[in-house]
């Protein structure tokens, strides 16, 4: 069996922070873009202050100034960035080269992929076609999710799984996976970890069940897992 990693995405409060600190995802997401998980940069900060310092942040932007993006890096906010925009291979090289270069004193290395951030794009699946250059993207990693019009992400519906290709490139499966489906899911694909948000929630905030029942379902997929 296939080992496989949890990102749980879209923190909002402190509240979330403390089912996070009992379940330890290997990723939590702070997304900084205009939806309804949307976080001001000082509500970031007060997340990032309450979550066990051993959980990476991944940033989650669309179509982000550049400088916010390394600002909250430098700040120790986010570890990694995932962009899920329209931001193409120049904007992704700029901003790989803007994060090297930078040398905060409070900053944590997060050395899973190399020195500096790890970043990843979104591929937004509508028919298979999105892929053919995802593996030239100067990128670390992707995350698949499904397309919707006028939606970057955060659509909490699945896509057709036997469209993804061979990828060279590690990738997180995105996109209506919830403890009914995940196993079913994990089954068709081989993602390197998975990305679950709203359907851990209730009335719009993370519930301690729910996240509960979703890690017990993945303890086979993450031996290193430790239930509370």
């Amino acid at each position: 069996m296939e080992m496989v990693k949890l990102k749980i995405c879209g923190l909002m409060t402190k509240e979330d922070c403390v089912i996070m600190n009992g379940f330890k995802p290997d990723y939590c997401g702070l997304v900084f873009a205009n939806t309804r998980h949307h976080l001001t940069d000082q509500m970031a900060g007060e997340i990032r202050n309450t979550l066990d310092i051993s959980i990476p942040t991944v940033g989650v932007f669309v179509d982000d100034d550049i400088d916010h993006i390394v600002e909250l890096y430098n700040s120790a906010i986010i570890q990694i960035i995932q962009l899920h925009g329209h931001e193409d291979a120049a904007y992704i090289q700029e901003l790989r080269d803007r994060i090297d270069k930078s040398k905060p004193d409070k900053k944590r290395h997060y050395d899973e992929f190399g020195p500096g951030a790890p970043i990843m794009k979104a591929i937004r699946v509508k028919d298979g076609s999105e892929f053919k250059d995802a593996d030239s993207l100067p990128v670390d990693m992707l995350l698949l999710d499904n397309f919707q019009e006028n939606l970057p992400g955060g659509t909490g519906k699945s896509f057709e799984l036997f469209m993804i290709p061979k990828l060279n490139k590690p990738y997180f499966l995105a996109g209506g996976l919830s403890a009914d489906n995940i196993t079913s899911a994990l089954a068709q694909s081989r993602p390197y970890a998975v990305d679950v948000s709203s359907s851990i929630e209730t009335d719009g905030h993370k519930d301690w069940k729910k996240v509960e029942k979703l890690v017990r379902i993945l303890e086979p997929y993450r031996p290193q897992s430790q239930l509370v």
